[in-house]
């Protein structure tokens, strides 16, 4: 019997009463199904209830709730003698990739798969690349902003879909065959700088790219600036990279905001994920290139200032950028 030495403790009754109470509506089932509950299934429920955003505690059902924690726990040593509960609980548990519904996907998806992967050699490089050849040849359809994401089986009966629903399709396959994925966010230079996805597998020792055709991704990662799984910076673990390091102002302000950006023609890409706070000292790994420092203060009267500084990252230095110099220019 699988043992979760659980990395995210499990709820006291005070943090779970203050999650049922804001989840209305479907407080009763979930109340129902976290006391009838327990060992390593109570710790894949309690760890779904504590983690996913609270439209989906919302919106679970029993069914799905149970297809991916049974499904979860059956499927965790299928392909790895010892998975790390942490890659379990936060990859190969959780169920959403972007903004597709709340659906019960394993079992259907398994049924598909195992008759497809038959005459596949069964190690998880050979099993991954031969699902992601046949989902890299369904249609890709342009995106529909008023159409939303469509669930991975959808997904798969329609025989096609927008670069993010194929991406959802593939990892929803992996994970219903016991094989962790995580999503990452890039974000690439050149002069269609722009901000793009793709999913990487856990091959056993690491993690391993696995993009399909349609992210549109540049041959070798190239010009990769920054990348972002699991709320954690990877870029390092993909690309050379050299870092920025940030001298902070003299005086703190709320009134003070540091951003880092992609030059690109006519325009700048922003890495958003960065997390930069001009009053204290940090330091920010980037892959090679130029960069943008943007440090702006806003006056009591709404208007803005701007300080902007060009930045060149080499892998393997650290470019030292002093804040104080830019907030005097803002005066």
């Amino acid at each position: 019997m699988i043992v979760l030495l659980s990395i995210l403790a499990l709820l006291t009754p005070a943090e779970r009463d203050s999650l049922l109470a804001h989840t209305p509506g479907n407080d009763a089932f979930w109340s129902e199904v976290l006391s009838g509950s327990e060992g390593a299934m109570l710790d894949c429920i309690d760890g779904l209830f504590a983690t996913i955003p609270r439209l989906d505690r919302l919106e679970m059902t029993s069914e799905a709730l149970m297809d991916h924690a049974i499904g979860a726990l059956d499927s965790r040593e299928i392909w790895f003698e010892s998975m790390p509960d942490s890659i379990f609980l936060n990859f190969l548990l959780q169920y959403r990739f972007d903004e597709e519904p709340v659906s019960p996907y394993r079992t259907p998806l398994v049924t598909y798969w195992t008759t497809w992967i038959a005459d596949t050699d069964t190690t998880v490089a050979a099993v991954t690349e031969s699902i992601a050849r046949s989902i890299g040849r369904m249609r890709v359809r342009p995106y529909d902003f008023m159409g939303g994401v469509a669930s991975p089986c959808d997904v798969l009966a329609s025989g096609g879909g927008t670069p993010v629903e194929l991406r959802v399709l593939l990892g929803s396959s992996l994970r219903a065959l016991g094989i962790p994925v995580r999503p990452v966010l890039g974000w690439f230079q050149g002069p269609e700088g722009r901000e793009s996805g793709w999913l990487e597998y856990w091959n056993g020792d690491g993690w391993a790219q696995l993009p399909l055709l349609s992210d549109s991704l540049p041959d070798g990662f190239a010009g990769l600036s920054l990348a972002v799984a699991g709320g954690e910076y990877i870029t390092g673990e993909i690309v050379p990279c050299g870092k920025i390091a940030f001298q902070p102002v003299s005086v703190a302000s709320d009134s003070l905001l540091l951003a880092v950006s992609i030059p690109c023609p006519g325009r700048y890409v922003a890495l958003d994920w960065l997390d930069t706070d001009p009053a204290v000292p940090c330091s920010v790994e980037l892959g090679e290139g130029a960069y943008m420092i943007h440090l702006s203060r806003r006056l009591s009267s709404g208007a803005v200032r701007l300080a902007s500084m060009p930045v060149d990252v080499v892998a393997g230095t650290t470019v030292p950028v002093h804040l104080q110099d830019l907030e005097n220019s803002l005066h």
